[in-house]
């Protein structure tokens, strides 16, 4: 399924792998879908000897990421080709401490400080370009996390289940049961939606491992993850200042924009591929996104 080209490419990707990882299937033998997941995986687990693979019958088709054999929290419902690749690939790396979408150490506390346990369902379509960043971002909460567990489910394999929730568009994010979510959407924001439906443990001052933390000083924080306000953070990194950026979300409302052909010099882009752009600038300087 992988082509020779793409196999070399994540031997370089997955070569600092520190911990071994498993794809644990249970799939149904008859199951249209299971050849193709099977070679999928096979392929993806021939790249490193840090991967494998185990089989066992399943009712349907899906296949849990296990991290030295402990469960990690991530499940796919899915064959995830497609958009949906790199999302496999990246719950690998975040499990093993790795990756850019990783949040920074403020975020995660507040991540970890939700109350309860915690079930997220995505669905998701394969063509659906809104789904990737939302489903890697909700794979990560589940790694940093252990309270939470996320599963990504293909609503084109499962489509009575899909139709009998009335999905109105994807991805569509379940809390425990409860709709929470529908669309383009990041980390900070879904996490703001987590704390609004679970609340969150207060942590005292100084209460944290017990020792108290050392507060961060910045030389400029920038409000809004506009263009402008990537704009303004990225100058005054360029300056040598200590910026943090501050926002819902990089990008802004250029996320929910379609088509774009006013940018000066580009004769036309979209509002996901400038995000994307806005996001690998910054990543040239040391600021602190805080979304």
């Amino acid at each position: 399924m992988l082509d020779t080209a793409l196999i070399e490419q994540l031997k370089t990707i997955f070569a600092g792998l520190e911990h071994q990882y498993t794809f644990d299937v249970a799939v149904d033998t008859n199951h249209p879908k299971k050849g193709e997941l099977l070679e999928l995986l096979n392929d993806v687990v021939s790249t490193s000897d840090r991967l494998s693979l185990k089989e066992r019958t399943g009712e349907a088709l899906e296949f849990d990421i296990l991290k030295n054999g402990e469960n990690t929290g991530i499940k796919f419902r899915a064959v995830p080709t497609g958009h949906e690749f790199s999302s496999l690939l990246l719950a690998i790396l975040n499990a093993d401490g790795k990756g850019k979408n990783l949040p920074d150490e403020f975020i995660a506390k507040r991540l970890k400080s939700l109350k309860g346990e915690i079930k997220l369902t995505t669905y998701m379509s394969l063509t659906c370009t809104n789904c990737p960043d939302v489903i890697q971002a909700l794979n990560a909460m589940a790694v940093i996390n252990p309270n939470i567990t996320h599963e990504a489910v293909d609503g084109g394999i499962y489509k009575e289940e899909a139709e009998a929730k009335d999905l109105q568009g994807v991805p569509s994010v379940f809390a425990d049961g409860e709709l929470i979510h529908v669309g383009r959407g990041g980390f900070g924001e879904l996490l703001n939606k987590l704390e609004a439906k679970y609340g969150k443990v207060e942590v005292e001052a100084g209460a944290s491992n017990g020792a108290s933390e050392k507060p961060r000083e910045y030389d400029v924080i920038v409000a809004g993850g506009g263009p402008a306000g990537v704009s303004a953070a990225i100058y005054s990194a360029r300056k040598g200042l200590n910026v943090a950026l501050l926002a819902d979300k990089v990008g802004g409302q250029v996320t929910e924009t379609g088509e774009i052909k006013n940018l000066i010099s580009v004769p036309e882009t979209t509002g996901a591929q400038l995000t994307a752009h806005l996001k690998q600038h910054m990543e040239e300087y040391s600021i602190d996104v805080l979304e």
